[in-house]
């Protein structure tokens, strides 16, 4: 059965529920209706790199390998951070799943499709710059069959950092608008190529993500929260939130031409990475634990005063911590992790023990507790990838991210409520089967890729982690077309080979390249 993944990335019911109160997104109103919806918890780390990749594999990050947008790794040089790519993702997506029983598949600015591997369908990656969007695309002659589709522009399409660094916590006031609108703009391009490979080379499954969903409410979430949105708004703060508005109103109209294109007979899901909520203090985490002592950096550390979560060059050694006395350290806001060093394994478990109890004391300046759970990574990334994890994952109460840098306190109040992940986000679904004006048991992203599978028709492989989601249909629907399980469980890497040759030259970005990648994972809130 013909069915659609309309991504939401960071999509929200506060969000979502007020904007169908207010009339903005009059189909995405229709569509509760005429189907059924369940919150959807993240993975433990609730961004886009582990949340998406898990959706698409039904693998957690222990099998596929995917924690973060980087990755730790020791060298002789010392400590260095390298992005992850496709290849470092090691379990097979649900486009090369469907691929190899033959059955067609799109997925478009999806995290983690660079380089390209060859699959029935298409692939056109999220997070790549646009003078390699191009050749990160499968079929390679992809972008000849698109470019007479209306608004099908690589420039927008593609990464531009000159765009992407202004989106920062301290974005101009006379920018926002205009920034706004860029995103507005790019949401198009990408929606023309949906409805043109849909009514011209169509699949049995198709993947979409929206990633303004997420970029807007990092910026302007303050507006859109009901909770805390200005009651009385300045003249630009109306005009901000007009805006934020007509973004969400052009999604909820392509979701209403989406349902056109799929039909009465096809399937769609509307499905968010992560939630989101307001972040109020930033945590600036080495801070604290160079106060205690674990860390300590090489030179003098000038205290930050933006409330910043910055670094320039990820990849590069990081050279601003002196390694030889430091036992634990936070390298990226995006993990909300620390990494145990230097400390020998006989030690580790005590050493871990009061680490663990010295970050739970970490107070705020009302004297509350602002570390609420702290993960292992034997116990929650467990599989053969675990240790790309590091070694304790946070949560803050305010889920904000970490800040690794310097500051005058390990703990800050913001000037004003900054937009942050929240672990739960949404799904929806309509068509033949599913439940109609229906709410359902909180559900598991990692049910996302056996509820796909089902709905075109396929086994649901027996490697998958989550359940397949029965609540979501009529139990008499289900006794007609009964889920399949396949019996034998399947080797991740079975029949996946990479492609190579013109791709090989992405993992060998410039200078410049890396400094795109960085800034727009910095302008979305992930990285320091």
């Amino acid at each position: 059965m013909k069915t659609v993944l309309f991504g939401l990335d960071g999509a929200t019911y506060t969000v979502l529920d007020s904007l169908m109160d207010q009339g903005v997104m009059p189909n995405l109103s229709a569509f509760c209706r005429a189907g059924v919806r369940a919150n959807l918890t993240s993975t433990p780390l609730p961004i886009t790199p582990q949340a998406w990749t898990t959706l698409a594999t039904g693998r957690s990050m222990g099998h596929h390998g995917i924690h973060d947008f980087v990755r730790m790794e020791q060298t002789d040089r010392g400590f260095m951070l390298r992005f992850n790519s496709a290849r470092d993702n090691h379990s097979p997506t649900l486009w090369k799943r469907l691929s190899q029983l033959g059955m067609r598949a799109t997925a478009l600015n999806y995290y983690g499709l660079a380089p390209a591997e060859p699959v029935n369908g298409h692939t056109m990656p999220g997070f790549v710059p646009g003078r390699y969007l191009k050749r990160s695309s499968y079929p390679p002659d992809l972008f000849e069959r698109l470019k007479n589709v209306p608004h099908f522009d690589v420039s927008v399409l593609g990464l531009d950092l000159d765009i992407e660094k202004e989106g920062l916590a301290e974005m101009p006031p006379e920018r926002w608008k205009e920034w706004i609108q860029l995103h507005i703009d790019r949401e198009r391009a990408w929606f023309s190529t949906l409805e043109y490979l849909m009514l011209n080379e169509p699949s049995d499954l198709t993947a979409i993500v929206f990633d303004g969903v997420d970029k807007l409410q990092h910026l302007a979430y303050r507006y859109l929260d009901p909770a805390i949105a200005p009651q009385q708004p300045t003249p630009w703060e109306e005009e901000v939130i007009e805006l934020c508005h007509k973004y969400f109103r052009q999604a909820d109209e392509f979701l209403g031409r989406t349902l056109d294109l799929v039909g009465e007979d096809g399937r769609v899901f509307i499905a968010s990475d992560h939630g989101f909520t307001a972040t109020t203090e930033i945590v600036y985490i080495n801070k604290y634990l160079n106060d205690l002592g674990y860390m300590h950096w090489n030179r003098a550390t000038a205290e930050d005063t933006t409330e910043s979560i910055v670094v320039e060059r990820l990849t590069k050694f990081v050279g601003t911590y002196d390694w030889p006395r430091t036992r634990a350290v936070a390298l990226t806001a995006s993990c909300n992790g620390v990494y145990i060093v230097n400390v020998p394994p006989a030690e580790y478990h005590a050493f871990r023990e009061k680490l663990i109890a010295d970050l739970l004391n970490l107070r705020g300046p009302d004297d509350g507790q602002v570390i609420t759970e702290i993960k292992k990574r034997e116990a929650w990334f467990a599989g053969p990838f675990m240790e790309r994890a590091p070694d304790l994952t946070l949560t803050l109460r305010d889920f904000g991210f970490l800040s690794t840098l310097n500051a005058a306190q390990p703990v800050m109040t913001r000037r004003s409520p900054a937009g942050t992940h929240h672990p739960v986000g949404v799904l929806l679904g309509a068509g033949p089967g599913l439940k109609q004006d229906a709410e359902v048991e909180t559900l598991n992203i990692l049910d996302v890729a056996p509820l796909l599978m089902y709905s075109v028709g396929a086994e649901i492989p027996a490697e998958f982690e989550g359940s397949f989601p029965a609540s979501m249909f009529d139990a008499s629907y289900l006794d007609l077309v009964p889920p399949r399980s396949a019996a034998v469980a399947n080797s991740d890497a079975e029949g996946f080979e990479s492609q190579t040759g013109e791709t090989d030259d992405l993992e060998r970005m410039d200078a410049d390249d890396e400094l795109v990648l960085a800034n727009r994972l910095r302008s979305l809130g992930y990285i320091d």
